[in-house]
């Protein structure tokens, strides 16, 4: 369900910048998800479909990049990519405190991965007059 809610808005966002430029088709979707929002891109995408029936977007391509996640450490100042505990399952690790890969300390915040952003639209426009 976090996917076709995700597919919708990001459906609902392209026909709005689509039609505000005055495009007729939209091709392409180009979009940045981080590690953090927890996204299936195939998910994302078979949703994407369904969600863009009957627009604009329909039958366009969604194109999905996908950012790290980043912790930064408090007691060390260590900023780097985020490493799930290996020894509990992912659906588990996920829910679990990070520790900084230099110090061992739980004390991180994420600075990265979170992003879920259009970063570009490729659409036919109607010919100016």
């Amino acid at each position: 369900m976090h996917e076709f809610s995700a597919a919708c808005s990001i459906v609902d966002t392209a026909v709005e910048a689509a039609r505000a430029n005055r495009a007729t088709k939209v091709a392409v979707v180009n979009v940045e998800v981080g590690e953090f929002t927890f996204l299936i891109p195939e998910q994302l995408e078979f949703n994407f479909e369904i969600a863009s029936k009957n627009t604009i977007l329909e039958g366009a391509q969604l194109n999905i990049s996908r950012t790290p996640g980043i912790l930064k450490c408090s007691e060390c100042g260590t900023e780097g990519p985020a490493e799930m505990d290996p020894a509990l399952p992912p659906q588990i690790a996920v829910f679990s405190p990070m520790k900084c890969p230099k110090c061992g300390s739980s004390s991180t915040t994420i600075t990265g991965g979170k992003e879920f952003v259009i970063t570009s639209i490729e659409a036919e426009v109607e010919a100016s007059v």
